[in-house]
């Protein structure tokens, strides 16, 4: 397993995993996200109840990890690893509870609404800024997204891309509930725990009848066009130009002032 992803048993079979990048703002890779669905395979169909947390209290995740992408078509295999942790996260029996502080944008945010509960920080910061790097997000996000907090609202998320606070996020229905920071883990404790002493048999079986629901929104002809859609926007130069931007800014942020 990935030593960016750390695993812990606790009492009544919750199991914690958390992302451990804090220095990258826990930032998602290939690696990363590979771990995190081997680590659910494996180890989610033991477990009572699942959290998924970000190191610190900084983020949950800052997204994709721009430093591994190239502007070009080939950054759509970051699909098959976003997807596989996706896929994961749903395929788990157990309910997977997301512990959010702070930051949540891009992928991460993919990754929180495939979790079944998501319990924030006041602090929470949330963004889907894809547009703004030349990217059409991947269909079963788009579906999910819609599912949780409607076409209207999904739109705007997606297209003026605005960064929301807890409590916005909150109305929209993308958290569940928000709490002082210093609140949250206490309260997802108690969350798992409710959970893990209820008759399992009914709480998989609850997560089991929300999956084959949720699967009805994506449908294989519609899947087939938004991955030609997609190709399209990952191939226009317009895109290489967005991402070396970005990443030319970021650079300026991360060096240290002259004095």
């Amino acid at each position: 397993m990935s030593g960016a992803l750390r695993r812990e048993w606790g009492s009544h079979e919750i199991l914690t995993l958390t992302i451990d990048r804090a220095e990258r703002r826990n930032a998602l890779d290939p690696e990363l996200l590979t771990a995190l669905a081997e680590a659910l395979q494996t180890d989610g169909v033991g477990a009572a109840i699942v959290i998924l947390r970000g190191a610190g209290t900084e983020a949950f995740s800052s997204g994709y990890d721009i430093s591994r992408l190239a502007g070009s078509v080939e950054d759509l295999d970051a699909d098959a690893f976003i997807g596989e942790a996706v896929s994961a996260l749903r395929a788990c029996p157990a309910p997977v509870i997301a512990q959010i502080h702070g930051h949540c944008h891009g992928a991460a945010v993919e990754i929180a609404l495939s979790c079944d509960l998501r319990i924030a920080s006041d602090d929470l910061r949330m963004s889907v800024p894809a547009v703004s790097l030349g990217v059409v997000y991947r269909y079963q996000f788009l579906a999910r997204l819609v599912q949780i907090c409607g076409l209207a609202r999904a739109s705007d998320l997606l297209l003026a891309m605005p960064e929301l606070d807890a409590e916005r996020a909150h109305q929209w229905g993308l958290v569940t509930e928000i709490l002082p920071a210093s609140q949250v883990p206490k309260r997802v404790q108690e969350l798992a725990e409710k959970l893990a002493t209820s008759p399992l048999a009914a709480v998989k079986g609850t997560k089991a009848s929300l999956n084959l629901i949720a699967a009805r929104a994506i449908v294989g002809e519609d899947l087939q066009k938004a991955q030609q859609v997609r190709a399209q926007a990952a191939a226009s130069p317009e895109r290489n130009e967005a991402v070396r931007r970005r990443k030319e800014s970021m650079s300026r942020r991360s060096r240290p002032e002259n004095r």
